[in-house]
């Protein structure tokens, strides 16, 4: 069973600030429908990395080597909500998903 995805309402401002392809853009969309097949941590069998700190609760997956998406799940309505998505080479994507909560 596949959680539903929403997507956070700044998300397609980060889509446009990165400039992504097309090409780009259409592997990140099937990356996104991946993880949402099981989009529970790696600990528990799932594709999705847990994140700490301040942002305990979220998990990530990478896209591409540069780029990070960090998502919440919420079990109760299954639902996999995209909250941002950024490049990896700075912690300003943690930081910014920490804003969006």
């Amino acid at each position: 069973m596949s959680f539903h995805i929403i997507y956070h309402e700044k998300f397609g401002k980060d889509i446009k600030k990165l400039k992504l392809s097309y090409i780009q853009l259409s592997r990140l969309k099937r990356k996104i429908e991946q993880i949402a097949l099981n989009p529970y941590p790696k600990e528990y069998g799932g594709l999705g990395e847990s994140l700490k700190g301040n942002l305990n609760g979220l998990l990530k997956f990478k896209f591409d080597k540069n780029y990070r998406v960090v998502y919440q799940l919420v079990k109760e309505n299954d639902l996999m909500k995209v909250i941002i998505i950024g490049l990896r080479k700075d912690n300003q994507v943690y930081n910014d998903a920490e804003k969006r909560l």
